[in-house]
């Protein structure tokens, strides 16, 4: 057996044996209780849930495709990471605590059924709404995270793309369905800690290698890529401001990063959560994106595969049982985010669909079996749609990201922060930022980004249409 694979084999024994010793602490809970596998009863304490919302966010993208932003664009890319921990910072400060309380008090367990309680809707049209839209928003981000698998599995191992997939499907159902949302919770604690010392750990030697940031500049000057972090013209200064605004906003409606605010045992720790949360994420982004500058100067010719710089410079780096350890980092955050992805779509099929249409008066233990059935759908569904490699994991994901910040975002923050609004604005505002989403990029460009060049990302529409409809359909359907 080869080291490399002795890295990789060592890496998953630890995270499987986290994985088991959760199932067996909780087992009984876990057979029975429904909220101990979708919420871990409420009882996740602030350092897991910090570590485990932030861990559950940055999968290959963090590897793959944010260096290859800054790897083929230059500095002006770091702008998304501006956006990034500003969104997050503020829906830690504006959304977690009061979500935390709100779903408590309604009894609820996903977003569908927090709205439809909110907003004391009987129709279903909430539910199905928000359901529909969450299963085609996640099945593009699952198979965002499976082509990263798919990739290192091809790259490192000469292993079949699709082979690649299903490995991580396996992984991903074996994790969600022994320990549920509390085992996902310590298994996202250990992988945020473990890459945080590997995404600091190959930069640092890549740089040394390299010679220092005098070569990062040399390369960039000579490949006319630009490392100033402002852009240069006015029209480029609003795109960029507009590309940051387009990935914070994601996080006010992203279902799996706003689950883990729910599960929280102590609301008044939640400040605790958010500095530890934030710290994390700035740290591992700043290196991440270090190792796209790094790029610049470590490979004379530009790689066919961008997303694949990290784990290019990691084989010519380092021997084979550290590639081995570092490399499972990647799949391992790739994994964290599938697993909580899944976890948060099954909830939705299993408490949305299966249990308020189709069996209302539904025991415990029979919804913990529903539950699991769907993790085999959703598999299933996930593997077909990343067999399409057409589309980068940036693209993927950032469609998906959009989605939800059209979708939900919006509604999310009014339901906690208005009291003007009813069910029918909750219905005009979940329809009109989905509709955005979907058809965005097909509409065309407008005729004056045609003109002046404006790249408008279909969440700065999306949202802005999306509390407006709702204030509007209020307003007309007042009593």
């Amino acid at each position: 057996m080869s080291l490399l694979l002795v890295g990789f084999i060592t890496y998953f024994c630890i995270i499987g044996i986290i994985a088991f010793a959760s199932y067996y602490k909780n087992k009984a809970k876990i057979r029975s209780q429904y909220s101990e596998v979708i919420l871990g009863n409420r009882s996740i304490n602030y350092v897991l849930t910090a570590l485990s919302a932030h861990a559950s966010d940055m999968s290959d993208w963090l590897f793959m495709a944010f260096p290859a932003a800054l790897y083929a664009g230059g500095m002006i890319n770091a702008w998304i990471a501006v956006g990034l921990v500003g969104g997050m910072f503020t829906a830690w400060h504006c959304i977690a605590p009061q979500l935390r309380k709100a779903t408590e008090k309604y009894n609820c367990f996903t977003l569908s059924t927090y709205f439809e309680k909110r907003f004391d809707d009987t129709s279903g049209i909430i539910r199905l709404v928000s359901a529909i839209l969450s299963i085609i928003f996640f099945a593009v981000y699952i198979a965002a995270g499976l082509k990263g698998f798919g990739f290192i599995a091809e790259s490192v191992f000469d292993i079949p793309y699709a082979v690649g997939l299903i490995v991580a499907l396996i992984c991903a159902v074996l994790y969600i369905i022994l320990g549920g949302y509390r085992a996902l919770a310590w298994i996202d604690c250990f992988q945020a800690l473990f890459l945080l010392v590997v995404i600091f750990y190959v930069p640092y030697h890549a740089l040394m290698h390299i010679g220092g940031y005098a070569a990062i500049i040399n390369a960039a000057a000579a490949k006319n890529i630009s490392l100033s972090f402002l852009p240069n013209t006015w029209i480029g200064m609003i795109n960029t401001l507009l590309m940051a605004i387009s990935w914070a906003v994601g996080y006010f409606g992203t279902p799996h990063i706003l689950t883990k605010f729910m599960g929280i045992n102590d609301v008044r720790e939640m400040a605790k959560a958010k500095y530890i949360g934030t710290a994390w994420q700035i740290s591992v982004l700043t290196a991440a994106g270090m190792v796209g500058l790094i790029g610049i100067a470590y490979f004379p010719v530009m790689l066919a595969n961008k997303e694949l710089i990290f784990i290019e410079i990691v084989k010519n780096l380092f021997n084979p049982l550290t590639m081995g350890f570092i490399l499972s980092a990647i799949a391992g955050a790739t994994l964290s985010v599938i697993t909580a992805q899944i976890l948060v779509l099954v909830s939705v099929i299993t408490e949305d669909l299966y249990h308020a249409t189709l069996r209302k008066h539904a025991t415990q233990k029979e919804l913990v079996w529903a539950y699991r059935f769907g993790i085999l759908l959703i598999a299933i569904l996930s593997f077909c749609v990343s067999l399409n490699k057409t589309s980068s994991i940036q693209q993927l994901v950032h469609y998906a990201w959009m989605g939800f910040g059209c979708s939900f975002g919006p509604l999310v923050m009014l339901s906690l922060h208005a009291t003007y609004i009813n069910k029918y604005g909750a219905y005009a505002s979940i329809i009109s930022g989905g509709i955005i989403a979907i058809t965005w990029h097909a509409l065309g460009v407008p005729f004056f980004a045609t003109h002046y060049a404006l790249e408008i990302p279909a969440v700065i529409p999306g949202f802005f249409l999306s509390i407006a409809s709702a204030y509007a359909l209020s307003w007309l359907t007042k009593k």
